[in-house]
């Protein structure tokens, strides 16, 4: 209950954050929609270099294994199959 305690009051600490943050932007350009737009691209920024400095790896790593036991499967497939096939041929020849 307190992590997601915690995560609530960081996301509104980093909502009012990006609000004072356009606000004061806009003071300074005099144009709401560049403040919105610089403090966006800072967001753009600091998720690209999120993602790719720790997330990337994770995701591929999860990928591959998930492809593994795709490929597992789709070999037991194969397998059921042909048993079920050589089944038949057995039990059609009876």
């Amino acid at each position: 209950m307190s992590m997601l305690i915690f995560g609530v009051v960081s996301l509104l600490g980093l909502m009012f954050l990006s609000g004072a943050l356009v606000a004061w932007l806009c003071e300074l350009t005099g144009d709401v929609m560049v403040s919105l737009l610089i403090v966006g691209l800072m967001y753009v920024v600091v998720a690209a270099s999120l993602y790719f400095g720790s997330i990337h790896r994770t995701l591929r790593t999860w990928q591959r294994r998930l492809d593994t036991v795709y490929d597992v499967s789709a070999m037991f497939e194969v397998l059921y199959s042909k048993v079920m096939a050589y089944v038949q041929k057995i039990l059609g020849g009876i």
